[in-house]
């Protein structure tokens, strides 16, 4: 499943489109299909197009606003979402660190945590690979030798490998520690299916959204003109429209409400 969603998201169902129409280039329509894919490539990798597709994602969600009293009214806990492993790192001795979407939301929930004095949840275990770290246990060692949170404020789950499997485990975890509400650290661009998943959970859920990418500036000419790195943020949401699709399929009702 996750080789087919890699082949047929960009840039890979654009090369895909594009090949087609190269096969069928003496037809009308397979010359159509090669300049469909060169300026589908354009738009999604400028500012404004990116943006228009993160809007409903990271604007479904408030900034989390802290407010210590209402926190302490129960038993509640930060849960920390994975977002991926860079394996082996140089630059660190050979092990594995965490990479900008994870380490912003490792940074966050530590600045949460300090601000609240709750604990926190890490969830992540070792997504489509089989060596190294568990997401969690890397995200639990930033914390607390890097971010200076306490050890003991720290949980570590390590047996979930996708969105809907983090909140299952984090349900067994708080479950046991007779909590029900999680303030949830992700991407802002990720919160609403980390939220859907959570909430059919039975648990209540206070987003915390984090790294967020789309602009926050006013236009210029460039926004218009293509860029490696907002074709790759595109690619990203293009995904997580694809996981709530997948949710609503899988789940039943579940996902797009």
């Amino acid at each position: 499943m996750k080789a087919v969603t890699q082949l047929l998201l960009p840039p890979g169902g654009l090369i895909l489109l594009a090949g087609v129409g190269l096969i069928y280039w003496r037809r009308a329509w397979g010359r159509g299909l090669v300049v469909m894919a060169l300026l589908l490539c354009w738009a999604l990798a400028t500012e404004v197009v990116r943006d228009q597709l993160l809007a409903p994602l990271e604007q479904r969600y408030a900034a989390f606003s802290m407010d210590a009293a209402a926190l302490a009214e129960k038993p509640t806990a930060i849960v920390l979402l994975g977002g991926g492993i860079h394996q082996h790192s140089p630059a660190y001795g050979g092990v594995d660190v965490l990479p900008r979407a994870a380490m912003l939301r490792t940074v966050y929930a530590a600045y949460l945590s300090k601000q609240s004095g709750l604990p926190i949840y890490a969830s992540g275990g070792k997504v489509l690979r089989d060596e190294g770290a568990p997401e969690a246990v890397v995200m639990r060692r930033v914390l607390v030798k890097q971010l200076g949170v306490a050890a003991d404020a720290v949980v570590a789950e390590s047996a979930s490998t996708n969105t809907w499997q983090n909140a299952a485990q984090i349900r067994q975890r708080l479950a046991a520690d007779r909590i029900q509400r999680v303030v949830l650290v992700t991407s802002a661009w990720h919160m609403w299916r980390a939220v859907t998943a959570f909430a059919a959970h039975d648990m209540q859920v206070i987003p915390a959204p984090c790294d967020y990418l789309s602009e926050q500036k006013r236009y210029d000419l460039r926004s218009y003109l293509p860029n490696w790195q907002v074709f790759a943020d595109s690619s990203e949401v293009l995904h997580e429209y694809l996981g709530l699709l997948w949710y609503r399929l899988h789940y039943g009702h579940i996902g797009l409400h």
